[in-house]
């Protein structure tokens, strides 16, 4: 008999369904409660995949008598960690003390639940078998102690409790590998329900937000701030958060540049589009590729091409000034404006806002696209009820 009976595909499409709702499970349960019950579900996951893996390998009919034990002590603890596991998701998903199957006896009819009778099993053969509590399960004032075990009694193996209560003779507990495996398999299948809880969960999340309307501005600073906003309180650190700051960075530069000022706006009115979109796109809670992105590809122009590691290595200055602010800076930016990328008044001394849209500015100028060359902007989840926007700034 392989154990090879929890089906792998059904934790890939539970491992899948995190995958693909990700950002909406990190929101909503990295702080649920104060505690970080993400966690939870990332560490049940992760012991899962290990139980699914290594059961097949553990082999509970070796000839030895002694190895057999041990193997199926390994058998017994594998079941027992993805129980808990299961265990685990269910009270995160479900925000629940105990799980649906806590009071469940379909298996091994013992009159006393599923669970706690697998737990005397465990104990008996496995975790504490010289130290029992319980001959059947029931709590009991007596102690009782597990012999070797063997395969010559009622089951596929068998121990005799010894109990510490003088004159009480010795009793036989067998564990049947079939009834174990149902067990197991039972609680691992509600990995499928925890895909379905999953997915609605996003979905009943999504309706709810999409039908708060998102405040609209003229001004495309304070839109931007308001946006920014409204992608904390839906999506957290994800959704177009790092967009939104880029072009909060982008619209409140003070613009004191000695010239050039109408280069600038024309470059700023450029980038209205994506405002637009960004608010749509938050407002029907669809996380789209935008059309536009306020820093421009640069990969398709040949003479910007020449110059890719001045580039980056300049680039990498906006991300921390503090960091960056030496004599390497000074040099890619010297090099740049030298081979005409950039004008000459371009500055480590200007605002770093100013600094970020002319730089943005003057690589468009060069032939860097801020259009998305394949954009999937117009994917639409049906499931949502879509709010159209189309009055902003006109």
């Amino acid at each position: 008999m392989k154990l090879d009976f929890l089906e792998s595909g059904i934790l890939e499409d539970f491992k899948q369904a995190i995958s693909d709702h990700d950002d909406f499970l990190i929101h909503k349960y990295s702080n649920f409660g104060g505690k970080n019950k993400m966690n939870v579900i990332f560490s049940a996951r992760d012991w899962i995949h290990i139980v699914v893996n290594g059961m097949p390998n553990v082999n509970i009919y070796h000839e030895n008598d002694d190895i057999q034990s041990i193997n199926v002590m390994q058998f017994i603890h594998l079941i027992d960690l993805l129980t808990e596991s299961i265990q685990q998701i269910y009270r995160v998903l479900y925000n629940q003390k105990n799980y649906n199957l806590i009071k469940d006896t379909s298996i091994f009819k013992k009159g006393i639940s599923d669970d706690k009778y697998f737990s005397h099993l465990r104990a008996s053969f496995a975790a504490h078998p010289v130290n029992l509590t319980s001959v059947d399960g029931s709590e009991s004032e007596f102690k009782y102690f597990a012999s070797w075990s063997t395969k010559h009694g009622t089951g596929d193996l068998s121990v005799y409790l010894y109990s510490n209560k003088p004159g009480e003779p010795d009793r036989e507990l067998s564990i049947s590998f079939e009834l174990l495996v149902k067990y197991a398999k039972k609680r691992y299948l509600l990995l499928k329900e925890f895909v379905k809880e999953i997915e609605r969960q996003e979905k009943e999340y999504n309706k709810k937000w999409s039908k708060v309307l998102i405040k609209i501005e003229n001004d495309p600073l304070q839109h931007l701030l308001i946006l920014n906003e409204e992608n904390q309180i839906r999506f957290g650190s994800y959704g177009y958060k790092e967009v939104i700051n880029e072009l909060i960075g982008l619209f409140q530069a003070p613009m004191t540049f000695p010239t050039d000022n109408e280069l600038y706006i024309n470059f700023l009115n450029k980038l209205r589009p994506a405002i637009k979109e960004i608010h749509q796109n938050l407002q029907n809670m669809n996380v789209l590729d935008l059309s536009i992105y306020p820093y421009p590809n640069t990969y398709t122009v040949k003479k910007l091409q020449i110059l890719r590691y001045d580039l980056e290595k300049f680039s990498e200055y906006f991300a921390n000034p503090y960091k960056y602010r030496d004599s390497l800076a000074v040099y890619h930016l010297n090099r740049l404006i030298k081979e005409g990328i950039l004008p000459e008044y371009a500055s480590l001394d200007m605002d770093i806002c100013d600094l970020r849209l002319l730089y943005y500015t003057w690589l468009e100028k060069h032939g860097a696209s801020i259009v998305t060359p394949i954009s999937n902007n117009a994917i639409i989840n049906d499931k949502v009820e879509i709010i159209i926007i189309d009055d902003i700034y006109e």
